[in-house]
């Protein structure tokens, strides 16, 4: 490697001096730990990667409407309690 290639690596490496915190439990480091290995990669460079993607595929992806929103919402099928019980919750956590 030549000096002006090394030079510009550690330029390079340099500019990266911000650094994002993000609390995980012991098992999900060792999940990550463990993903980056597999791919050869530090564990630094393996989230970074992983964060632009997908950042990427949600700054492309088209904006959901509302009715969109409510279409894919209804099509999880997920478990709600009746109406009734629904409009009595609402208006008991409003009005306390």
């Amino acid at each position: 490697m030549t000096t002006a290639v090394f030079i510009l690596i550690l330029i390079l490496i340099m500019a990266m001096t911000k650094r994002v915190q993000i609390p995980i439990d012991q098992a999900e480091l060792d999940l990550y730990r463990a993903a980056a290995d597999r791919a050869g990669l530090p564990l630094a460079e393996w989230a970074r990667r992983h964060l632009r993607e997908v950042a990427l595929q949600v700054s492309v992806e088209a904006p959901v409407t509302p009715q969109e929103a409510v279409r894919e919402l209804c099509a999880m099928n997920l478990p709600t309690p009746p109406l009734a019980q629904m409009i009595r919750e609402s208006f008991d956590d409003r009005y306390k």
